[in-house]
């Protein structure tokens, strides 16, 4: 198998297991993402979906609150509030 090959399949297999999170607000929408370690602004524009946490995180809401995720949620914002689905 070739190492592009091996590349892809990685990758598809780690979108398998990552979070999924769709912006349904009309405004730009941002999560504080900890992931391994490491603290990253995440910014939704409107109807934007975004695939991230692949081995567990933790995420500051737009109101606010902290959530622990295990990478294999599906995740809509509308109206400033997460709902996990």
């Amino acid at each position: 198998m070739s190492l592009v090959a091996v590349v892809s399949l990685i990758a598809m297999n780690d979108s398998v297991f990552a979070t999924s999170v769709v912006n349904k607000d009309t405004e730009v929408r941002i999560l504080i993402v900890t992931e391994r370690g490491d603290k990253v602004q995440l910014a939704l524009h409107a109807g934007e979906t975004v695939e991230f946490c692949v081995n567990g995180c933790f995420v500051n809401w737009p109101n606010g609150d902290l959530e622990a995720l295990t990478g294999s949620e599906t995740i809509e914002i509308s109206g400033g509030v997460a709902r996990i689905k």
